[in-house]
């Protein structure tokens, strides 16, 4: 006899060896005892993972000549006495059970020459006759039209069962009429078991961790990962290892993996480099170590997030010491930075020209993230260092007294101003007395003065003002600040600056809102570059008026004996000052019923709100209309 390939060797023959799919075969089962069978059958699921096979074992239990009625227990294959129907349907040569491949049969001719013409006769010997079609998925739109009735009143002999990879293909009005089973991927740890059981009933000297790799390179389906294992079986002659078995099917081993993980851990991308020429060198498959390191990635996240809860990565390559070693270096973050990455890595790699330089550019990418700093750790570093910051740099006003001498003027400029301090004492040599000097923190500094501002020349209309009467600036006990200093002068020269406005009325401050001449008004004083903001250059205007900004008390003996400071310089402002003389009184010409541009303007040259306007903003009258 020929040799035959270990996926259809051992192919299950009972629904007890279908492996990881056990609430589907208990279902179909008690269907069988309680004789409540449905007419139509849909299993999905993933490649490998027994549709098929599970079809021709219900296929056989419904057909098994060993029983007078269906039964769960059909014969095997290798059993003596097995029945005609159970060996011409496990050799797919029954002519009452018909495996159709939907991907190869599409048409509703197919459809209706394979199963409309023939469902209407007897099975030739068994009790049912079951239509078996394979990746049904694939048929055209007409061909499941054509099945629609039949698959939803069928005669009673008659079981159909269908099998896909891609569900979502099916159309609903398939799947209303048909009982659906989804198959799930088959575990790392049944895969091995099945494995073993294989190896030994063949006689084949294999590593456990050989057997392992083998199932983790079925990613869940188990022919996979007996069509790997006739391969490493043609492969090795001797005993098969796990290098052996990597070496076959071009996967990437732990140790490759292990230095992959430790370049991107130390940030060494020659490391890196190196790994990529090995695998280059060994013939492994590019592709395949990518989805190895993607694996890997996958398996470090799921063991930091759950804790080392071992069913959650059962198809690690490494056990859970060695996993917990690998991920302290990296956090959550990292690993979905890299996992993101990687991903994009592999997918380049189908259509790459050059894949090994893909594959590097790829390592060296992910070892240049973990130069990358999180936005949780800058922050952090932010906070500590304004937290830190601050409370050094009280700690060392506290400790850092400024000391001043008794003997000395304290004196301050406004381009110097004094460093804010909380509190410090002043001690001097020949006295203990001890003097407080408080200060607060500079004001921001306020726009550059211009000034174009000020007038070079009062206007003819600004009388002769009074002299500007000065108060001497009240003494001091110790020492102030210059920012005080400066804020008392100010007070002081703003309310004796000798500035007045015209009187207006209630009347003459009426306003209309006019959209034009407003737009008009604003875009007039941006161009002379008003802000209508305050008076710009406050601190320069203040040295304007008193002098070079030597301020201190006024001029007598100092306290402690102190020596005399010179008194507080007295500008004399009113040259810079206008001052607005009283409107007269002008008699308002009287209007015509139709009056004319020129009465207009002068109604409105005589209107003493139009005067004090015009006086105030230095304007004149462009136009005037009649409202």
């Amino acid at each position: 006899m020929s040799y035959q390939v270990i996926a259809r060797k051992w192919r299950p023959q009972t629904f007890e060896e279908v492996t990881g799919q056990e609430v589907i075969t208990q279902t179909l089962r008690n269907a069988i005892e309680h004789d409540r069978l449905h007419h139509a059958y849909l299993f999905s699921g993933a490649r490998g993972v027994g549709k098929t096979t599970t079809a021709r074992i219900l296929a056989k239990a419904l057909n098994c000549h060993k029983s007078e009625t269906a039964t769960v227990t059909p014969c095997k294959w290798d059993a003596p006495d097995i029945c005609p129907s159970c060996q011409e349907i496990a050799e797919s040569r029954s002519i009452d059970v018909l495996e159709i491949d939907a991907a190869s049969h599409t048409g509703i001719d197919d459809v209706r020459e394979t199963i409309l013409n023939s469902i209407d006769f007897n099975p030739a010997r068994d009790r049912y006759k079951v239509f078996i079609i394979d990746e049904v998925h694939q048929l055209s739109k007409p061909a499941f039209n054509a099945l629609l009735k039949t698959l939803e009143e069928p005669p009673d002999n008659v079981v159909f069962v269908m099998a896909t990879t891609e569900l979502h293909k099916v159309p609903d009005t398939i799947l209303s009429r048909c009982q659906e089973f989804q198959f799930r991927t088959i575990p790392l740890q049944k895969i091995f078991d099945r494995l073993k059981l294989i190896a030994d009933a063949e006689k084949i000297d294999i590593d456990d961790d050989a057997l392992r790799e083998l199932a983790r390179s079925g990613e869940g389906s188990m022919r996979d990962a007996q069509s790997n294992f006739d391969q490493v079986i043609s492969f090795s002659s001797d005993k098969i290892t796990a290098a052996a078995v990597n070496g076959a099917l071009g996967f990437a081993g732990t140790e490759i993996l292990s230095k992959t993980i430790n370049a991107i851990t130390e940030r060494d991308p020659k490391a890196a480099l190196a790994v990529v020429d090995d695998l280059i060198a060994r013939g492994h498959d590019l592709r395949n170590f990518c989805r190895d390191v993607l694996g890997l990635f996958r398996d470090l996240l799921v063991f930091k997030v759950a804790g080392g809860s071992t069913e959650l990565f059962d198809s690690a390559v490494f056990n859970g010491e060695q996993m917990r070693g690998m991920s302290e270096g990296f956090s959550e973050a990292d690993l979905l930075r890299f996992f993101n990455s990687l991903a994009e890595t592999e997918a380049s790699l189908r259509e790459a020209a050059h894949p090994r330089y893909a594959l590097e550019m790829g390592l060296v990418k992910l070892i240049e993230m973990r130069k990358v700093a999180t936005i949780e750790s800058i922050l952090e570093r932010l906070n500590a260092f304004t937290s830190g910051s601050s409370s050094g740099s009280s700690s060392k006003i506290a400790t850092a007294p400024t000391p001043v001498s008794s003997t000395a003027p304290a004196t301050a400029t406004a381009a110097e101003p004094l460093p804010p301090v909380a509190a410090t004492a002043t001690a001097t040599e020949s006295s203990a007395e001890k003097k407080t000097l408080i200060s607060e923190p500079e004001p921001d500094p306020e726009p550059e003065f211009n000034d174009s501002e000020l007038l070079d020349e009062p206007p003819d209309y600004i009388s002769d003002l009074p002299e500007p009467v000065s108060e001497p600036l009240p003494p001091t006990n110790g020492v102030v600040s210059a920012t005080e200093m400066i804020r008392e002068l100010s007070q002081n020269a703003a309310t004796s600056f000798p500035v007045r406005l015209p009187p207006l009325s209630a009347d003459m401050l009426e306003h209309t809102d006019d959209t034009r001449l407003d737009a008009g008004y604003e875009e007039k004083l941006t161009w002379s570059g008003d802000r209508l903001m305050p008076i710009n250059g406050a601190s320069e205007l203040v040295e304007r008026y008193f002098g070079n900004g030597q301020f201190s008390p006024s001029a007598t003996a100092a306290p402690n004996g102190g020596a005399a400071t010179a008194p507080a310089r007295i500008v004399d402002v009113a040259s810079i000052a206008p001052r607005f003389e009283p409107i007269e009184d002008v008699e308002l010409p009287v209007l015509s019923d139709d009056p004319s541009d020129a009465e207009l303007m002068a109604y409105a040259e005589a209107h003493p709100a139009v005067r004090a306007a015009t006086r105030v903003f230095r304007a004149k009258i462009v136009e005037v209309k009649k409202a």
